[in-house]
């Protein structure tokens, strides 16, 4: 029994039992043409960072929707990013663990 061709692999003509070729000495001397090789896609670009992002990591926490409402209703009633009220947060923390504010 034959191994069945992967379904991922390039298309490939099937494999044909040894019964069913001809001789060596009937067949014809014909070299099959060359399969052009697939073009290799462009290298990908590197997705653009804001330049306020630069040098700066992610940090993600998780919340509550109701904290998540009041901390979206108190940026906008103080006309203030959700990430300029968390840096204030973070600074806090580390001003109450006498640690310098550097967020």
């Amino acid at each position: 029994m034959t191994k069945r061709p992967s379904l991922f692999s390039a298309k490939t003509a099937p494999a044909a039992s040894q019964a069913d070729d001809p001789p060596a000495s009937e067949a014809p001397a014909v070299s099959a043409p060359a399969e052009p090789k697939p073009a290799e896609p462009p290298a990908r670009a590197a997705y653009p960072k804001a330049t306020t992002r630069a040098g700066k990591r992610v940090v993600t926490a998780y919340v509550s929707p109701e904290a998540f409402r009041q901390l979206k209703r108190v940026a906008a009633d103080e006309d203030a990013q959700v990430q300029d009220l968390l840096t204030e947060g973070l600074n806090a923390v580390f001003a109450a663990r006498g640690l310098s504010r550097i967020a």
